[in-house]
């Protein structure tokens, strides 16, 4: 049906294509099958991106406790960027797929129907409602065409989009790991770290922007009469060197090609503003993953009401896999019915190694470097420099917790098991804090939460009994 068609789809063009000698593939036997081949890949593509997002998030979910440093915002940043870009890239492959169809159908009706639009016939309408939408509709040609255009369009401002972002992350990756190892090299703190990458993008960014300059530049003084061999000679090795740093001669030809022949200020504001959306989209994804909604609906039940209520990441046996960023001090459950309750104390590497540094004076510098029985000895006195545990005002020391580790949760921490027998039945308030002189604000921040729990003994006395 396609081929039958085509002249209505496609205006008429008896010029010959120029094709390269000892080419391939014919241009124009391509050219009939473009839209049978976008059709293919964006299916394959629309329903395998809507799955990449949640692998991701279980890959960083997994990976993000145990990064410090410049790695921590290396593996978010990675996240951030492959969940926009899989819900933009999903998003737009959709729509395509939606024009396409849009397409299939206005052919077969121009197939169906080859006269289109019959407007003597549509009574319902008056003259100039007939003349408006006429002008408007045009041609059954026209409108195929139009369709045609903007799938095509579409598709390979998507792939565009596509290869554009892997390569900034591809970038930003270099960036950190060089960053990185300036660090490890010289053992700077991570702060000159951060600073050291900033630096390196910034160069790029006003390297960039001289070459933009410099390239006006030696074209005015060309056009006074002036050639400048040795700034067109530098400005040229810099392109060179710029073409390295990305996989310019993948993106250019669509990138150049778009640009050129669509509004060229249009273009640059999407393309930025896709890039940019792709990056919110991801960030979006984090902070959804943390609150409990993104929705201002709750002006009763309120976070400030739960936090000093119950929080079900507190308890291992209500904890959900959205709870998967939430690493809280846990407890088994809200109902207790053992002589003992085990208290599980996270140890987060990203806020406990820097708060290690001005508070562990048994470590070196922040690392426990001791074996055998001393490195246990130090994990514990070093997180309870950073913790105060009590219940029901009661402190409760930390010498007799061990270090351990949770593979179930993927997370390292203390755990240790407080006594219950002598305390009455009923509603206990098991309280932690963390940096108990930090700041109100910020990432080290003094952090304090409440664990309600009920003391059940009369379960544990049946369970013994029978």
């Amino acid at each position: 049906m396609h081929h039958e068609t085509d002249a209505a789809s496609r205006p008429v063009d008896s010029t010959p294509i120029p094709t390269e000698p000892g080419g391939r593939i014919s241009f124009e036997r391509l050219r009939e099958r473009s839209d049978e081949l976008e059709l293919l890949i964006s299916g394959l593509l629309v329903f395998g991106l809507f799955t990449v997002p949640g692998r991701l998030f279980e890959a960083w979910v997994s990976n993000a406790i145990h990064a410090d440093g410049i790695a921590e915002y290396a593996i978010w940043f990675g996240f951030a960027v492959g969940v926009g870009v899989s819900y933009a890239l999903a998003a737009a492959f959709m729509v395509h797929i939606a024009i396409r169809g849009y397409w299939v159908a206005l052919i077969g009706l121009k197939t169906t129907f080859p006269g289109g639009v019959r407007w003597e016939r549509l009574s319902s309408a008056g003259p100039v409602s007939r003349a408006f939408r006429r002008e408007l509709v045009g041609d059954m040609g026209q409108a195929i065409d139009r369709a045609d255009r903007m799938a095509s369009i579409l598709f390979a401002m998507s792939i565009l989009m596509a290869t554009t972002v892997a390569s900034i992350g591809l970038f930003a990756a270099v960036l950190m790991a060089l960053g990185s190892l300036v660090g490890a090299l010289f053992g700077v703190s991570e702060r000159v770290t951060m600073i050291v990458v900033g630096g390196l993008y910034a160069a790029f960014i006003a390297g960039a922007l001289a070459m933009a300059v410099s390239d006006k530049l030696i074209s005015r003084c060309e056009s006074a009469g002036r050639p400048e061999a040795g700034p067109r000679r530098m400005l040229r090795r810099l392109l060179g060197f710029y073409s390295m740093l990305g996989p310019q001669r993948l993106v250019a030809p669509m990138q150049l090609t778009l640009q050129s022949n669509l509004n060229g200020r249009a273009f640059q504001v999407v393309y930025a503003l896709v890039i940019g959306g792709a990056m919110v989209i991801g960030s979006l994804q984090v902070v959804n993953s943390v609150k409990f909604s993104l929705l201002p609906g709750y002006d009763v039940v309120t976070g400030e009401a739960v936090d000093h209520g119950m929080l079900g990441a507190h308890y291992e046996n209500l904890r959900a896999e959205h709870d998967a960023l939430l690493r809280f001090p846990m407890i088994p459950s809200d109902r207790i019915a053992e002589t003992h309750l085990r208290l599980f104390i996270p140890h987060q590497p990203q806020r406990d190694n820097a708060l290690a540094r001005r508070l562990c004076p048994m470590l070196t510098d922040g690392r426990n470097t001791a074996e055998g029985a001393a490195a246990t000895r130090n994990a514990i006195d070093c997180m309870a420099a950073m913790w105060t545990v009590s219940i029901d005002g009661a402190a409760i020391p930390l010498d007799d917790f061990v270090p351990i580790e949770r593979r179930d949760l993927g997370m390292r921490g203390l755990v240790g098991y407080i006594p219950l027998g002598e305390r009455q039945p009923g509603r206990h308030t098991l309280e932690l804090t963390w940096n108990a002189d930090g700041d109100e604000d910020g990432k080290q921040r003094r952090r304090d939460y409440r664990i309600p729990f009920w003391f059940i003994p009369q379960i544990a006395e049946r369970v013994q009994r029978g």
